[in-house]
């Protein structure tokens, strides 16, 4: 995360929320994904490397170069896509899918953390929810690079503070 406050005009030591933040993935998760893609792709291409790692036929190799390809396309989409979320006074910023959004603050109803829970597999996904008049906006903990629980407060401090 990074958060950069601005001249407010407030005297100093006011406990007051930054005026800007913005949040993205590490960029050590990007190069892992990357590495883990090529490595991927490696073994995909290469025949006797492919019979050395794990015995695997023609459907085998095929399976592991869709795997590169999915690693090496989430790579790419999150270095590019950076920041997942950005905070300004003009409004947010945000990756949505494939396409970089800015929703005015008038656009922005409630921004709060969430949990989407399958009860027959026991999956919790923690994600944050930026409710807006078009419709609410889910991003992930592995899109914002952190828990989303902080993110939704500084968010809606913000929104409250400016909106």
């Amino acid at each position: 995360m990074t958060v950069q406050p601005t001249g407010s005009g407030e005297p100093p030591g006011a406990d007051l929320p930054p005026m800007s933040a913005a949040w993205s993935p590490p960029l050590w998760r990007v190069g892992l994904y990357a590495l883990a893609g090529v490595a991927a792709a490696l073994v995909a291409a290469v025949g006797p490397l492919a019979q050395r790692v794990g015995s695997l036929d023609a459907a085998g190799r095929l399976l592991v170069g869709v795997l590169a390809a999915g690693l090496g396309t989430l790579a790419l989409r999150d270095l590019l896509a950076r920041p997942t979320l950005r905070v300004s006074p003009a409004g947010l910023d945000l990756v949505d899918g494939l396409r970089r959004r800015h929703l005015p603050w008038a656009a922005v109803l409630r921004v709060r953390a969430a949990t989407l829970t399958h009860n027959r597999r026991a999956v919790h996904l923690r994600t944050l929810e930026v409710e807006t008049i078009d419709g609410p906006i889910l991003l992930t903990r592995r899109q914002l690079g952190t828990d989303s629980g902080p993110v939704a407060e500084c968010v809606e401090e913000i929104r409250l503070r400016l909106g």
